[in-house]
């Protein structure tokens, strides 16, 4: 194993659909593979979410002693990206604290302290993850509405200060990852500033949160019981004149107090929200790359021990229509989703991108790369039968990110209204026009998009969504379809080949739709159809190659009895003797 971008180093084809994978960030792909492998923590029976929840922020400071210091990876895109990819292959825990920490605490205050002592005491505190970093937003009955946030942090022009308070139960923070009180954390908390007694809208507020002993005065913080799934130490928080001094307001600059005390801001309260919130879009687009990696983890585990596991008469589980098929569907689905995605990355990775463009991007790119995670990994928890359902083979972990990711950073349906009714306002489309030569299915998912948009008014939450979902959905066509035309040999033919599958898998999905808007006839199905089954067909044989270009190997995921020789495994964890290897 020579790089995490080229599994089988002496395959040309994989190496070649590896690179189209990770989008050019071979290097630091590699350099975090390297890190996270060292810091793995297999999965075994006994350790409670407490326990797992103890060993992520442990997880966290290994990681950051080997790539870091902190505010350096947060600062590198490609190390980000890569780092939110492999942690959710091999350090699912490790996965949920990484937005919080990287992308939401350090980038806010990067992006909007000012550099004072008290901002840089805060980043050196999180350099070495001693201080965990933990953004405080969600509130018990607003959600992540900020724009109906209720916390406030009243300005004190005398002492300069501000106090921040709960003053309805609904506004209690809700489930940031603070409980463990033998974490420090460093958290950035969003609050509705209150000077003169006049609401001038929300921004963050750097508050450390150090609990081994007690609660800091003015804050009150309660350890929620355990989810289902993604082990945190989850709380609720409530404050009660917690002060805050003035250089721990991260205004951005948008916004100043005088010498008198007196408020200024030529912006106005929508701006202010927008400025506050822009940090979660690079942890939105981190997260959903991340659901996309374990999905593509999860993929190549089912292929791996589907082609050990016999069916009737000696028949490989790999060879049975039924498995196969919606193997390869998922496949397409996810390689033109990791096509999207890596569009979505590098737009955020550029500084030349307007600010409006990488957010209208992160709305939509997220909703359908995790719901397209969601769909795989379920597809191949229920392919792997009983073997799915042990957390020692990954999927239950990896369903239980992607469900995190769905909720975290906003809700995967929430963003598809707020990103409908944007582009329909907006009455225009970010797809990019469709080639003189488009293939029949990428005009077809392309006009459904557009078309979607014309219709657009009046635009109900339903036709919002629908119009974010089409809009992605073409997107993503036109990004692989794209990426296909520039490799050459039998990777290319073979990303030509996934392009094709998706596109009529989505048009056909929808073709009640297409029939209804006359965009559809009866011999256009028929060919989409036959093209499909023939594709499916055809990329069904290469399943192998296409799964091992995803760089996912037994050392990063050890635990996967069901990616190695799964007989050898299980029986390997008894005490039994065997003459002979068991049931070969």
């Amino acid at each position: 194993m020579t790089s995490a971008q080229t599994p089988p180093a002496a395959d040309p084809v994989t190496q070649a659909l590896a690179a189209f994978v990770y989008g050019g960030r071979h290097e630091a792909s590699e350099a975090v593979r390297r890190a996270i492998r060292e810091i793995i923590v297999p999965c075994d029976m006994g350790r409670t979410d407490t326990d797992r929840a103890r060993d992520a922020y442990k997880q966290l400071r290994g990681l950051v002693a080997r790539l870091g210091p902190s505010r350096k990876i947060a600062a590198d895109p490609a190390v980000m990206f890569s780092l939110f990819d492999w942690a959710a292959v091999a350090a699912p825990d490790l996965f949920l604290i990484l937005s919080g920490h990287f992308t939401l605490t350090i980038g806010a205050i990067q992006r909007l302290g000012r550099a004072t002592e008290r901002q840089e005491r805060a980043l050196s505190a999180l350099d070495d993850a001693g201080h965990v970093g933990v953004f405080l937003l969600t509130e018990l009955g607003y959600g992540s509405n900020v724009l109906e946030m209720h916390t406030e942090a009243r300005w004190n022009p005398d002492q300069r200060h501000f106090t921040l308070h709960t003053p309805t139960p609904a506004a209690v923070k809700f489930m940031p990852n603070v409980a463990e009180k033998s974490v420090p954390r460093m958290t950035v908390v969003a609050a509705r500033l209150i000077a003169d007694g006049r609401d001038e809208g929300v921004f963050p507020f750097l508050l450390p949160l150090r609990r081994s002993h007690q609660d800091p005065v003015g804050v009150s913080v309660h350890r929620m019981p355990d989810k289902g799934f993604c082990p945190m130490d989850n709380a609720m928080i409530r404050f009660d004149g917690a002060v805050v001094p003035e250089d721990g307001w991260l205004s951005g600059g948008i916004a100043h107090f005088d010498a008198d005390g007196s408020f200024h801001s030529q912006e106005s309260l929508r701006s202010r929200f927008h400025h506050t919130i822009e940090q979660l879009h690079a942890g939105r687009v981190g997260l959903a790359c991340g659901s996309l990696a374990a999905a593509r983890s999860a993929l190549w585990i089912t292929v791996s021990y589907a082609r050990q596991r016999l069916t009737a008469r000696q028949v490989p589980m790999i060879d049975r229509d039924n498995v196969r098929t919606p193997l390869t569907l998922a496949a397409a689905r996810l390689y033109a989703a990791t096509a999207l995605g890596n569009r979505a990355r590098a737009a955020l990775s550029d500084p030349d991108t307007p600010g409006p463009e990488s957010a209208a991007l992160a709305m939509l790119t997220k909703p359908l790369l995790s719901a397209t995670a969601l769909a795989a990994l379920q597809e191949c928890r229920e392919r792997l039968g009983a073997q799915g359902m042990f957390r020692t083979n990954m999927i239950t972990d990896y369903l239980g990110i992607t469900q995190g990711v769905i909720t975290a950073e906003g809700d995967n349906q929430v963003l598809q209204v707020a990103a409908g009714r944007a582009l329909a306002g907006a009455r225009t489309t970010p797809l990019p026009e469709p080639p003189a030569d488009a293939p029949v299915w990428l005009r077809l998912l392309d006009q459904r998009a557009r078309t979607l948009l014309t219709d657009a008014d009046p635009l109900s939450g339903t036709d919002a969504t629908a119009l974010a979902e089409a809009t992605a959905t073409a997107w993503a066509a036109h990004a692989l379809h794209e990426d296909a035309h520039q490799h050459q040999g039998q990777a290319g033919s073979l990303l030509c080949g996934l392009a094709q599958l998706y596109g009529c898998d989505r048009v056909l999905a929808h073709a009640g739709w297409y029939t209804a808007h006359g965009q559809l006839d009866a011999t256009t199905a028929q060919e989409l159809t036959a093209l499909q089954g023939d594709l499916l067909r055809t990329l069904a044989e290469a399943l192998p190659t296409l799964t091992d270009a995803f760089g996912v190997t037994p050392d990063l995921v050890p635990s996967a009895f069901a990616a190695r020789d799964y007989l050898h495994a299980w029986t390997a964890i008894t005490p039994w003797q065997w003459d002979s290897k068991p049931l070969s």
